[in-house]
């Protein structure tokens, strides 16, 4: 048991993510770091594309411990979020809001729930462009130590 967990730590160290995620998160415990959320759906080989190539490396490189919340939010039929106000809504309902009606949509939120860049849509073919796209909002975002 221990070679293939050696093989796969030495090969997949994102999958150790350092930074927590967050999935159909309570929004209404009050924290002072941005929310970074893909909102994705079951079966949404984007949203996985998204999740494996970029998210998942972005939150094991530490980059942003501390100084951003990373949440996925489900739109899936029967999925439920607590929203900002302490009220449960559904997962498609919370996206609705902030135009997020297909899947992978990465919304930037500050801690009450307030817009703070445009939604980003989908998953281009160039990710690595993308990836640097994502990684200048969240720069934008992040609160400064």
């Amino acid at each position: 048991m221990r070679v293939p967990l050696l093989v796969l730590s030495l090969f997949s160290p994102w999958l150790f993510a350092a930074s927590p995620l967050a999935v159909n998160p309570d929004f209404s415990e009050k924290r002072e770091q941005p929310w970074f959320i893909m909102v994705t759906q079951a079966g949404c080989h984007f949203c996985e594309r998204l999740e494996s190539q970029v998210l998942q490396p972005l939150r094991a490189s530490d980059a942003y411990t501390g100084q951003i919340q990373f949440a996925h939010v489900g739109i899936d039929q029967g999925i439920s979020v607590t929203d900002f106000d302490g009220r449960r809504i559904a997962g498609r309902d919370f996206a609705a809001r902030y135009a997020a009606f297909g899947t992978p949509t990465l919304l930037f939120l500050s801690p009450d729930g307030e817009s703070l860049a445009d939604p980003k849509y989908g998953v281009p073919d160039a990710i690595d462009f993308y990836s640097y796209q994502i990684e200048s909002v969240l720069q934008t975002i992040a609160p400064r130590k």
